[in-house]
């Protein structure tokens, strides 16, 4: 199997978490990676080090997703130094720890909610997407929520933003396919992150665990096997897809 191997793979809010496990993996199978980063720049080097330790290859780059100019800059730089991104893992994104319900929520929340995971994806695409339709061939992963499914508890402007990305990389994916493009989402759900932790009290979790089927948070490395999935070159007739990974939750 080809599968990542040979391609750049560039992942927004690659340096913690669900985008550290995503770079890795990648790395692992492969691709050189491009590991973004916004304010992390430590985070970011030490997953570039842990790569190359491994005898993978990557390099970080800063931008703020929401910033275009910013955005541009570092699909130039990936460029220069990785080569041509032929794989965009969307995958930088915020949560609202301070929600209090839709009667509290201030307008500027709503707008920073929506720059971060809906506007930031659309830069990310908008970026690197000449490139692809110049070779033809690509590979689009955005990092959604079960939330943007099911509605969730996070917050309405959290479930907007998330509902946002499905539907744009569904439209994506159309507009893609003739192209050698693929455009698919992986919708995870309780992933054990310091995301997770921030908008879950501690003592909430047991009663967590209990709605979960498997019986276990889920683990970023779930997350990075489902990007491997649908970035591999075997799946070239996989597109406009929500793949669900949440243990069995809301099933």
């Amino acid at each position: 199997m080809a599968g990542v191997s040979g391609h750049v793979a560039l992942v927004t809010g690659g340096s913690r978490g669900i985008g550290r496990a995503i770079s890795v993996f990648l790395a692992r199978e492969g691709a050189k990676v491009a590991v973004n980063y916004h304010r992390h720049r430590e985070a970011a080097e030490e997953v570039v080090a842990e790569i190359q330790k491994s005898g993978g290859v990557a390099e970080a780059f800063q931008a703020d997703v929401q910033n275009a100019r910013e955005v541009e800059a570092m699909v130039e730089a990936v460029v220069r130094t990785l080569g041509v991104p032929d794989i965009l893992v969307a995958n930088a994104g915020i949560g609202d720890p301070d929600y209090r319900g839709a009667w509290n929520l201030r307008e500027e929340d709503w707008d920073r909610m929506i720059a971060v995971n809906l506007k930031g994806v659309y830069l990310a695409v908008r970026a690197v997407l000449p490139f692809m339709v110049e070779k033809r061939w690509g590979r689009i992963v955005a990092i959604a929520s079960t939330s943007g499914l099911t509605g969730g508890t996070s917050g309405i402007h959290y479930a907007a933003s998330k509902g946002g990305v499905i539907a744009l990389c569904k439209a994506l994916a159309r507009e893609c396919a003739p192209l050698g493009i693929t455009v698919n989402v992986v919708a995870p759900s309780k992933i054990e992150t310091d995301l997770l932790h921030s908008v879950t009290p501690e003592e909430h979790i047991p009663r967590l665990l209990a709605q979960i089927p498997v019986g276990r948070l889920g683990r970023p490395e779930d997350i990075a096997r489902a990007v491997l999935f649908f970035a591999a070159e075997e799946a070239d007739y996989l597109t406009g897809q929500v793949l669900v990974v949440a243990g069995g939750y809301g099933s």
